[in-house]
């Protein structure tokens, strides 16, 4: 993490990312459910009270994962709004930085996302993954898109959920190959609709 200058003790948002990362790994590993904030805790080598000093709740952690990781989508997304209607090779270049996007926070989240749904949807940012998810594929659908070209973009980005969880499950090959099979993928998927 670069050094903060506004003050902000570096101690204090090292232990909050680290909380962050661990809790990621054992939502992803045993399920937000089944971890508590003693886990949490325990594998972060602080106190229970210690960590309720970052976060009162799982949800609280849960959140600011998932807000973490909807900044940069909404942030891609914002951008390319700005640059509308985007030409091919924009819309071609959006979906290499969501594939960036995807790789860089990895595995677990996608795992975190598809076994924890209904958890997610029910708290307050869960209409805000929504809400940004639909931001994205507006960016990326043609202007007076169709059902089918809409369909087409959704099913683009989608193809780096399944690569990963094809990743987890099949655990052979490298999850670098995948990824790149999923976006050369993604991008013909997305180019298809012009044939």
């Amino acid at each position: 993490m670069a050094a903060r200058s506004d003050g902000v003790d570096s101690r204090r948002t090292d232990t909050r990312d680290r909380t962050l990362g661990i809790a990621l790994e054992l939502f992803a590993r045993h399920g937000y459910t089944a971890t508590s904030l003693r886990e949490i805790a325990e594998q972060l080598g602080v106190t229970k009270a210690a960590l309720y000093f970052h976060f009162r709740t799982k949800e609280e952690i849960l959140t600011a994962i998932l807000r973490g990781y909807l900044d940069g989508i909404a942030e891609l997304a914002d951008e390319a709004d700005a640059k509308r209607p985007l030409s091919d090779d924009g819309r071609a270049e959006l979906i290499r930085r969501f594939a960036a996007h995807q790789q860089q926070w990895g595995i677990d989240l996608i795992l975190v996302v598809r076994q924890n749904y209904t958890e997610i949807q029910s708290l307050p940012i869960g209409a805000e993954v929504k809400e940004v998810m639909r931001s994205l594929v507006t960016a990326l659908a043609p202007a007076g898109a169709t059902p089918e070209q809409r369909l087409r973009v959704r099913t683009a980005l989608a193809t780096f959920q399944i690569a990963a969880v094809t990743a987890l499950q099949d655990q052979e090959g490298d999850g670098a190959d995948l990824h790149r099979a999923a976006l050369t993928l993604s991008l013909e998927i997305l180019a298809g609709e012009r044939d």
